[in-house]
């Protein structure tokens, strides 16, 4: 931990929103490791993977103006880590869906509750790699951070901004819709990282379109990982009913969600 913190002595001297920003995130992603590595819960492990998305965030932004060559390497690694632990929040959504809707059998077969402890108990057996690993993230953007004029992230933003309002007026397919929850994510983030004189209009729609996205690719995911598993091949007759009144529960709710992001896709945004 000591480590870590003393990461936090480079960036002593904070001028710009990103930089200030930048420090929170590295406070926040140890104090969550460190929590994850002492409970192992559920709790912890989800806050870590929004610090790690945070910060994934400010990289995606630093190679948009950097060379992408210099910044290659933290980008994967972080990457790589963001990618395991979200296996298991992966599982964690099949999981809970389940075990809401008491389709008990296709858990016990295909879905056991303890394969999603032994993910993360296999996880927080590698935490203290995962801190050298992010020590060494930290350390290689943090002069980028240092060097980064604010007038680059207001620009970043505006592009963001006009890139994002381009693809909300377009007829956007259903195979779009999650990398647009993603660039809307991005200007979420960005938006901590510029000057601003009044609170951003456009937040509510955007918070509320990206949820409404991140619930429809959930049910997209449970969809996906039953069809992986091959559930509709089993033999046993009451998996055979679960998954009858599964599928047809997901079904269902995809519509409605789809419904839904293509209503707030068809609302105006507000300009200026």
């Amino acid at each position: 931990m000591l480590k870590a913190f003393n990461l936090l002595s480079i960036i002593v001297f904070m001028h710009t929103h990103l930089e200030k920003y930048f420090s929170q995130r590295v406070k926040n992603l140890f104090n969550h490791l460190h929590d994850f590595e002492l409970t192992g819960d559920e709790v912890s492990l989800h806050d870590l993977r929004v610090e790690m998305k945070k910060l994934r965030a400010i990289i995606k932004f630093l190679r948009n103006i950097y060379s992408k060559t210099r910044i290659k390497k933290p980008a994967h690694v972080l990457r790589a880590i963001f990618l395991q632990a979200g296996e298991i929040r992966e599982y964690q959504i099949i999981l809970q869906w389940l075990q809401k809707n008491n389709f008990n059998m296709i858990e016990q077969v295909y879905f056991p509750a303890d394969q999603l402890k032994n993910m993360i108990t296999e996880f927080q057996k590698n935490t203290e790699h995962l801190k050298e690993e992010f020590n060494k993230i930290i350390e290689s953007i943090t002069l980028f951070i240092e060097n980064t004029n604010e007038i680059l992230a207001e620009q970043y933003f505006v592009d963001l901004n006009a890139q994002l309002e381009q693809l909300c007026n377009k007829d956007l397919p259903e195979t779009e819709w999650h990398e647009l929850r993603k660039l809307i994510k991005q200007r979420i983030y960005a938006y901590n990282w510029i000057s601003r004189e009044k609170e951003d209009p456009n937040f509510p729609f955007y918070h509320k379109l990206q949820e409404t996205i991140g619930f429809w690719h959930d049910l997209v995911i449970i969809k996906d990982a039953f069809s992986a598993q091959q559930v509709y091949l089993s033999q046993d007759i009451e998996v055979q009913k679960d998954f009858t009144l599964a599928w047809e529960k997901l079904t269902v709710s995809l519509k409605q969600r789809e419904k839904q992001i293509e209503e707030l896709l068809s609302r105006q945004l507000v300009h200026g």
